[in-house]
């Protein structure tokens, strides 16, 4: 994100923040109703964030180092790992939602989805022209990292702060905690993983669209259009979650400012020499 963006982008962020904490509950016992298309964001909100990251495994399998054969082998059989246990976690993880919203289904579903993120991940990667490999391993070890911390810092926020979901209530008004209230429960439990939200900081996670641009020629100049994409999406899914109950406003903002930020320390990290030159060329 540029300086300006960023700024609006967490200023909004931190507004919200403050107006839900005195809202979250009514708003939650005024929408909380598990409609039909917040369901379908339930099953489908996670998938962009994790076929990008697929995508970044197979970058990292096609662009390989060559120069080295022992090291060539290390990095495809690493690379392949990683690929087929994030297709068959993303596959698992859209199998389960289906399942809690439609009842059990075949576990064929759970193949054939991982074969389709899987095969969104490679073609990704073979956009991408060789000349532009350095850009591309760039990419992925962006997208890996952002990947390994959002479910690290997620899963380890959610176990302190013990934050019980709406849905789970049967008596809101007493049972009901503010954001920032942390409620030891003695380890993670799902009924107490409100806090942050996790499909938002998934969500989130489509926002490695913007960095394709540079690296795949046809999407050269449809900068503006991923932006507002990822703005869209993040908004979308995050309203869905407080409308099945599964987290509150305020879960859903922190979920998504959090995923930002990591997002964004990330970037400074990695494409800081870009940044300058983009810095300067704009002055």
């Amino acid at each position: 994100m540029e300086k300006k963006e960023r700024t609006i982008v967490f200023a909004v962020g931190l507004a919200l923040l403050l107006l839900f904490t005195f809202t979250d509950l009514q708003i939650s016992m005024a929408i909380a109703r598990k409609p039909l298309w917040a369901r379908v964001l339930e099953v489908v909100g996670e998938i962009p964030f994790t076929t990008l990251t697929i995508a970044a495994c197979a970058i990292l399998f096609r662009f390989r180092t060559k120069k080295n054969r022992v090291l060539n082998i290390l990095c495809a059989v690493g690379a392949g790992v990683l690929f087929a246990l994030f297709s068959v976690m993303g596959g698992f993880m859209t199998w389960n939602y289906l399942t809690d919203n439609l009842g059990q289904i075949s576990m064929t579903w759970m193949v054939l989805i991982a074969l389709v993120m899987a095969g969104v991940g490679v073609w990704i990667a073979r956009a991408i022209p060789a000349k532009n490999r350095s850009k591309a391993l760039r990419y992925a070890a962006v997208a890996l990292l952002y990947f390994l911390l959002v479910i690290i810092i997620m899963n380890s926020v959610k176990a302190v702060w013990g934050r019980m979901r709406f849905r789970e209530m049967t008596d809101p008004i007493h049972e009901f905690t503010r954001w920032y209230q942390i409620v030891p429960r003695g380890g993670f439990n799902n009924s107490y993983a409100s806090f942050p939200s996790g499909h938002s900081m998934n969500s989130a996670g489509v926002i490695l669209l913007i960095l394709l641009p540079p690296m795949i020629p046809a999407l050269s100049g449809r900068e503006k259009v991923l932006h507002t994409i990822v703005y869209v999406w993040c908004v979308v899914v995050g309203i869905s979650r407080v409308f099945m109950g599964a987290h509150f406003a305020s879960d859903v903002t922190v979920g998504v400012l959090l995923s930002l930020a990591i997002f964004d320390v990330l970037r400074a990290i990695f494409y800081r020499k870009e940044r300058k030159e983009s810095t300067i060329a704009n002055k």
